[in-house]
């Protein structure tokens, strides 16, 4: 199907840099996005036009996001411009969703059993709870708790060293550290892990398993990922692993919008696309349909001040 043909028959009006990245196929690609801006609609479109102009099999294209109801958000906003046919046939998954699939494929693989994912928080709370009496002799608080997950999330998705690990400051009477190691201990000896541990396995597969690794690569021809401001050191890596070497790579974000860095989410990567995907290409879309003037004009004075903005590196 031509280009003009799909946008008629599918009620499609785009601007002219949405419409540059809908039409960017290959390679990897970095769309900076500012919000309001349609960034959904273009990454959808896309899916489209790779699908009805390009001859591209739905099975072919990972699309990857930040939380399950994203990932609903995206297959309804698809069904309702081009039909029902692809439903059940585009995948859309978290990246732990990924994960818990490349875990599966390990299992089958190999035959090893893998350890049980533990979905109840009021159990790693509880275990926690052990450990921090067993190190302090106190009684920890509800907040104690949960700044003490937010710190072992912290220390996975960002893939910290020992070094590093030892030097963080835990923000209550105790040290995070040997709370942290012997958690990891405790979970091991169960057999146990956690979400965090479920990419940072994943990741592991991939690295130590070519085959499987091969299987993934050899499955999917085209990768999307959408809020990648909000993507962690460890999702990082196994988006880079999956996508391979010469990765059709599509990547929507704005470093400007991450708001989860308490929760380990790496915009820095945005600002070294370029140098982790030779050749890439940047584009950006910079029209603000959401907001009025008067708070686009607000916004972009208070952003002005971000040195570290990678569109004015």
């Amino acid at each position: 199907m031509e280009y003009s043909e799909f946008k008629s028959k599918f009620h499609i009006t785009l601007n002219e840099q949405q419409e540059a990245a809908v039409q960017k196929e290959h390679g990897p690609v970095l769309l900076l996005a500012v919000p309001g801006s349609g960034k959904t609609t273009v990454l959808v479109t896309r899916l489209g036009y790779l699908i009805y102009c390009r001859g591209v099999l739905p099975k072919e294209i990972l699309t990857m996001t930040y939380t399950v109801a994203a990932t609903r958000d995206m297959r309804e906003r698809f069904c309702s411009v081009f039909g029902e046919e692809f439903r059940n046939r585009l995948e859309f998954r978290t990246i732990n969703g990924v994960s818990a699939r490349i875990i599966l494929q390990y299992e089958k693989t190999t035959g090893h059993k893998a350890f049980r994912l533990e979905e109840n928080s009021g159990e790693i709370s509880r275990l926690l709870g052990a450990i921090y009496r067993a190190q302090t002799s106190e009684i920890p608080t509800e907040s104690d708790i949960k700044n003490i997950q937010t710190q072992i999330t912290y220390i996975k998705n960002m893939l910290l060293t020992d070094e590093e690990i030892a030097q963080m400051k835990s923000g209550g009477d105790y040290e995070i550290a040997p709370i942290y190691r012997e958690y990891c201990r405790s979970m091991r000896q169960a057999k146990r892990m956690d979400y965090d541990d479920q990419m940072v396995y994943a990741s592991q597969i991939l690295r130590k398993c070519p085959d499987i690794l091969e299987r993934f690569q050899s499955r999917y021809r085209f990768f999307c990922v959408d809020e990648a401001q909000d993507t962690s050191k460890i999702q990082h890596r196994l988006i880079r692993q999956l996508s391979g070497s010469q990765p059709n790579l599509f990547m929507v974000g704005d470093e400007d919008q991450s708001i989860y860095g308490f929760r380990a989410a790496y915009p820095q990567a945005l600002m070294e696309f370029s140098h982790v995907y030779p050749g890439a290409s940047v584009l950006l879309m910079e029209t603000n349909y959401r907001s009025t003037p008067q708070i686009v004009k607000t916004a972009g004075r208070f952003i002005l001040q971000n040195k570290k903005d990678i569109q004015r590196r």
